[in-house]
């Protein structure tokens, strides 16, 4: 018997998702089979490859998460959320996530180089 290590409990859902990557930029449907405040289960209807992280989007209220994958049996797999619910589209999400490291990576070089940003 397999221990349980999720930290709440997960309740049955039956949403429809779309896991979106970024490297090529696909995305699949996929089935939120259950969730909880951590994370989810989620199934994938046909055998293509996922990444071990990608942006999950439940269809019905419209959130997106970045997830990473913790685990993998056939076509389900668990997730654990790695951000907070956004409220807007993956594409943005992603947009979003590399301005904040484009502004990290200027801020660093000018903090390198004794400047600061405003």
């Amino acid at each position: 018997m397999m221990s349980e290590r999720r930290q709440s409990a997960r309740r049955r859902t039956y949403l429809g998702g779309r896991a979106s990557y970024e490297k090529p930029l696909s995305s699949d449907e996929c089935l939120v089979r259950d969730r909880s405040p951590g994370g989810a289960r989620i199934e994938f209807s046909g055998s293509t490859p996922f990444p071990s992280a990608f942006d999950l989007t439940i269809r019905d209220s419209g959130e997106t998460r970045s997830v990473r994958v913790v685990w993998r049996d056939g076509l389900q797999a668990g997730v654990a959320y790695e951000s907070a619910a956004l409220p807007f589209a993956p594409e943005a999400a992603r947009r979003i996530r590399k301005l904040e490291a484009d502004r990290n990576a200027l801020a660093l070089r000018l903090a390198q180089s004794g400047q600061t940003m405003r």
